[in-house]
Formats: structure tokens, sequence, C-alpha cells
């Protein structure tokens, strides 16, 4: 009986619950983002270790997506990324996954994620600069940003609408 009682709570909160908090609170920095801002630039590595920067995809939509591989809803939302990238890239969509891993093993772990879950865009490991800059205190965290480079809608935690509405924005930026 308690076990029932105790599965049907979390079957009635798990919906309530879309993002998972990180253990330590960042301070926004002075150039953090925000809507309508130029998103902060960067340079960081991906899991073959190539550097990428944002702003290697000037001139094109990008989703920033910041996410974890402990968090329950980032998992939930990697289908979406995937078939995001799959219907949109052709016409210059881009999804980023910036991971905030910070385990000693982290790439190992984070490569490990990518290939299990068929993770088909650019995977990178955030650090703590970028988090600050991007104001990530919870994951996920995506950042939709248009071929300006400006922060066009900012998404927190994940949903079953998350599909529809960013592919009716990405539209409208493309």
């Amino acid at each position: 009986m308690k076990n029932s009682c105790l599965l049907l709570l979390f079957i009635v909160l798990a919906p309530v619950v879309p993002a998972c908090s990180r253990t330590e609170s960042k301070s926004p920095s002075a150039s953090s983002a925000e809507l309508d801002s130029a998103a902060p630039d960067f340079t960081l590595k991906d899991l073959s270790g190539r550097n990428i920067s944002l702003s290697d995809y000037t001139g094109k939509v990008v989703l920033l997506e910041f996410w974890a591989t402990w968090c329950p809803p980032c998992k939930a939302s990697v289908p979406a990324l995937v078939e995001l990238k799959k219907k949109y890239e052709q016409k210059g969509f881009v999804v980023l996954g910036l991971s905030i891993d910070t385990d000693s093993d982290a790439s190992e772990m984070v490569r490990q994620f990518s290939v299990s879950h068929n993770i088909n865009y650019p995977v990178l490991l955030a650090n703590e600069t970028i988090s600050k800059a991007y104001k990530i205190i919870s994951v996920p965290t995506g950042f939709l940003i248009g071929k300006d480079g400006k922060i066009v809608d900012i998404y927190r935690g994940y949903s079953e609408e998350f599909d529809n509405k960013v592919s009716a924005q990405i539209e409208k930026l493309l």
C-alpha cells in the first residue's frame, strides 16, 4: 500500500517538475544572455576535441540546449531535439547540446549518453564561464537564437508542447 501511494504521488508530481535544478547557484555576469540581446559567444570543445564557436553559426538559426546526463527531463527532450535537427537542418537550423556534467569522467559519460540516445547534433562540454553567461540554474534550458545572433526565446524545462512551439518559432525565423 505504501509503495502504491508513493508511486501515485510520483505520477502526479512528475509533470509538475519539468526541470532539474543545479546544486550550486550561479550569479549572473554582466554579459548575461537575455531575450532580444546578442547571445554570448563562446568556444568549447565537442566530444571529439574540436573547438566549436557559436559565431561559427552566424546566419543560421541555432538552438542551444543546456542539459545533463543525470536529468530526466533532459533525457526526455533528446528525441525532440534529434527530430528538430533532422526536420530543419537543410534550411539553416542547428542544434548545439551543451552538457553541464562536471564529474571527473564527464567527457566519457556524455559520449556514452550521446551514443546511446542517438544524438545527431554537436555536443559540447560547457564550463562555468558559459553557464554563468547564460544564467543556467536548471536544465534543460534552451536558447533559440535568430540568424542575427540575438536570443529570440528561452525555454526552461521540457514538456510535450515544446516540439510544436519550437517548430513554429523556427519556421518563422528561417
